[in-house]
């Protein structure tokens, strides 16, 4: 996995080591470092829109259907919580330090649903470094809008890319994969009966975004996942969808 691979030389050079993969260093260009790639962590802080439809194990699916040779372990840091009001909690710093996570994927910063206000950003940046500070690959979660809102998803997603700027992370185009599958077909529904969580169909289109944007392959290329409850026609469209839109929305330019 490139990107996972330059990451941890990045943030730690001299840790790196072991493992059957070559990279050149940025620090000295003809100097190779083998590193494991075989493992894959991912650990999601969030709140319920992490939580619901298990997201983070409809991430691991597709890893692990796109990545055969690869082991993926995805868990939800416990409680259902804004970024800031975990600032103080040790439950979810513990949880950053339990594993050797690969990537730690931030989502429920605070946001103004009309637009009108603003809200300090600093915790999700104290969240970056504290993933950092474990090796971890900070990965941005945007939320998507609320049905009916046709600005939402990219104001969030403007929000999130001033976030990375100050603080390297990726930032996953969810609002905007979003945006552009109801352009384009708005009679699939996204949304769960309340207008704001998502259904089957929204959370798996949410974690074709995530999977290409950790395993840097196209969601294109996946198969047809029978065991997840999303026709074959629904899911090739969500997989061009997120594909797409990650492709022209580069998730982590300012990583390096």
């Amino acid at each position: 996995m490139k990107f996972f691979l330059q990451i941890c030389c990045l943030v730690l050079v001299s840790s790196c080591g072991g493992g059957s993969s070559e990279l050149l260093t940025p620090q000295n260009p003809t100097q190779t470092i083998l590193i494991p790639q075989n493992d894959i962590e991912i650990l999601f802080i969030g709140n319920s829109h992490s939580a619901n439809h298990d997201l983070p194990q409809l991430v691991a699916t597709l890893l692990k259907s796109g990545m055969e040779d690869t082991t993926v372990y995805a868990d939800l840091a416990p409680g259902y919580s804004f970024l800031v009001d975990r600032l103080g909690d040790n439950v979810t710093h513990e949880k950053i330090k339990s594993r050797n996570w690969s990537f730690v994927i931030l989502q429920a910063q605070k946001y103004s649903s009309s637009g009108l206000y603003s809200y300090p950003t600093t915790a999700a940046e104290q969240w970056i470094r504290r993933s950092t500070a474990q090796n971890a690959v900070s990965i941005m979660f945007p939320e998507w809008p609320r049905r009916g809102n046709y600005e939402e998803g990219l104001r969030v997603h403007g929000i999130h890319l001033r976030i990375a700027s100050r603080e390297p992370a990726c930032v996953a185009p969810v609002g905007l994969a979003w945006d552009h599958m109801i352009a384009i077909d708005p009679t699939i529904p996204l949304h769960a009966a309340d207008g704001n969580h998502s259904n089957l169909n929204g959370a798996l289109l949410t974690a074709y975004v995530f999977y290409q944007v950790i395993s840097e392959q196209s969601a294109k290329a996946l198969s047809y996942i029978p065991e997840i409850a999303v026709s074959e026609t629904n899911q090739r469209i969500f997989r061009e969808v997120a594909a797409d839109i990650v492709a022209a929305n580069p998730p982590c330019e300012n990583i390096f």
